[in-house]
């Protein structure tokens, strides 16, 4: 499988997740280069990856490639941050997040919310299964996934922090990611900004 075919599958998965956001309800902005600064300020945290402006710290296998994009949706164009890392040419992991209108969020419900940007990125999957959770204290779905025409499979979490959608994923040809990956990876995912 092609880097690009990934590449385009995440991208999918975050316009699609932009239209369907706001079912209740682009444009590349730099060269792919990645801009945040990542740090090492403690000894079990080397490794982790550190978004200030996203507002978050993961770990990343190795490191991701940023891209911007405007999605447009019923609300207007929204932009959209994503850092894909690529370990193979048969898996790969995602962290993407935007920013709505607060005027969408208030008054609704999170798992709402929530739920309808998981059916819209994974519109037309086979979904095995779904978990509500909490990550930080902030409302979020993980959910296993197949896409059966391409032999895809998926974990994807989706998370609300104020009113900012957080998207993780991680997609491998022929089988699910292994449960060691998903730990190293979605497990460490960790907002840092203040509720």
């Amino acid at each position: 499988m092609k880097k690009k075919l990934f590449y385009a599958l995440f991208l999918g998965f975050l316009a699609v997740t932009g239209l369907s956001f706001n079912s209740c309800s682009g444009n590349a902005s730099d060269d792919g280069k990645n801009s945040e600064a990542t740090t090492d300020t403690e000894a079990e945290e080397e490794e982790m990856f550190v978004s200030k402006d996203g507002q978050f710290k993961a770990f990343f296998p190795g490191e991701p490639q940023k891209d911007a994009q405007m999605v447009a949706t019923e609300a207007g164009d929204i932009e959209m941050i994503s850092f894909v890392y690529e370990k193979s040419a048969t898996e790969a992991s995602m962290i993407a997040y935007s920013d709505y209108p607060s005027s969408l969020i208030d008054g609704q419900e999170p798992m709402t919310i929530l739920g309808n940007a998981r059916d819209g990125s994974l519109e037309g999957n086979f979904v095995e299964s779904n978990d509500e959770m909490k990550v930080n204290g902030w409302p979020a779905i993980r959910t296993k996934a197949i896409d059966k025409t391409q032999n895809l499979y998926y974990v994807l979490e989706v998370i609300l922090a104020k009113n900012r959608l957080y998207q993780l994923l991680m997609v491998r040809d022929g089988s699910y990611p292994t449960d060691d990956a998903v730990e190293k990876f979605m497990d460490t995912f960790e907002i840092t900004m203040k509720k």
